[in-house]
């Protein structure tokens, strides 16, 4: 068991630890309402201190704003100056151009004015080539369709020959044959379509033509000609009259010769 001593010892020691809890809260307390006391006055500071920066800051914007302003009224009123320049400048050049424009019109009625006689005898120049080149042609159809008459005239006369001197070694007789009558082809009016479709052949064509000719002296029937460049009559017709008009080939009885 504890003695007195030991317990008076043990309750002196009690109530000093209390003493001593009791000294740091007070002294706790204290520096807790120093510092709340510190924490308010810098609260109050800032407070201050942000209510001065606002102030500034609110009077930056409104001087800000009044600049901004006066530079959109400035904006405005460059922007206007320079629709009216360009109004002016597009109205100056709208007014050069119907007057370019007008000149021109002048111009172009006078130059085609003065010209129309020229066109005028132009065109007339070029008709009569036109008519002059549609009775040549006339007549070149006219000439080939008097040669296929002669043509096919001719081959009648000699199948009759054929015929009869056939009948004639039949029956032991001589049969005299008279040659068909041979009839001139009527002219053709044509019209300008026809001339249209006629070409002469191309010069290729009449080289070869000729120089076969020229090679065979005894002479070509046009069935030959045919033949030879697998043309239709009535193209190697056109190629040989050619020749002929240019006076290289000439026509005795059936046959072509070149000269």
């Amino acid at each position: 068991m504890p003695t007195r001593e030991e317990m008076r010892s043990l309750a002196e020691e009690i109530v000093g630890s209390y003493a001593d809890r009791v000294a740091g809260i007070a002294q706790l307390r204290e520096t807790v309402k120093l510092d709340l006391k510190g924490f308010h006055d810098s609260r109050t500071a800032m407070a201050k201190e942000l209510r001065a920066d606002l102030s500034k800051v609110w009077a930056n914007l409104a001087k800000d704003e009044r600049e901004r302003q006066a530079e959109v009224h400035e904006f405005r009123g460059e922007l206007a100056r320079i629709i009216a320049e360009g109004k002016a400048a597009v109205k100056t050049l709208l007014t050069e151009f119907d007057s370019a424009h007008q000149a021109m019109s002048n111009q172009l009625r006078a130059d085609l004015a003065k010209g129309e006689e020229g066109r005028l005898r132009e065109a007339r120049a070029l008709k009569q080539e036109l008519v002059r080149g549609v009775a040549k042609i006339k007549s070149a159809v006219s000439a080939q369709l008097k040669e296929f008459a002669d043509i096919q005239a001719g081959a009648r006369d000699e199948w009759q020959t054929l015929t009869a001197t056939m009948q004639a070694q039949r029956v032991g007789a001589a049969v005299e044959v008279k040659p068909s009558e041979v009839v001139a082809a009527p002219a053709m009016e044509m019209t300008e379509e026809e001339v249209a479709e006629i070409t002469p052949e191309t010069a290729d064509i009449r080289d070869r033509a000729f120089e076969y000719l020229a090679n065979h002296p005894d002479g070509t029937r046009l069935v030959e000609l045919e033949q030879e460049f697998g043309l239709a009559r009535i193209k190697l017709v056109r190629v040989v009259r050619g020749l002929i008009d240019e006076n290289k080939v000439e026509k005795r009885d059936m046959l072509y010769f070149a000269i």
